[in-house]
């Protein structure tokens, strides 16, 4: 009954969750519990300043291109980008001033 009236409310206080957690499973139960739960809030963490790093690098090269190369630089150019890891943004970054083409610059 208490884990349905926990899920049910959203918004638990966390010394109340602890409470019930260690006394419904018990103190060991409850702190692997705990331990695993903040390992996902963490990666939940470092995957959202990722994404936003990764969206941030994507947004400057997009500001770089269009000036540069105009229509050249549509949805499908945008979409690539977007689809793009870091290192790969960063690369294409790095070229963008050396390169006289858009192929060129997105050349693998």
């Amino acid at each position: 009954m208490g884990f349905y009236t926990l899920a049910i409310t959203g918004h638990v206080q966390p010394e109340a969750l602890q409470a019930l957690l260690e006394r419904e499973i018990g103190p060991e139960a409850k702190d692997a519990i705990m331990t695993a739960g903040q390992r996902l809030i963490e990666q939940g963490r470092q995957q959202g300043h990722h994404e936003g790093f990764q969206q941030g690098e994507c947004a400057v090269l997009l500001r770089l291109l269009r000036p540069r190369f105009g229509g050249q630089v549509d949805t499908q150019v945008e979409r690539r980008l977007a689809a793009a890891s870091v290192d790969q943004l960063e690369a294409w970054t790095g070229r963008v001033l050396t390169v006289s083409r858009l192929a060129e610059l997105l050349a693998d």
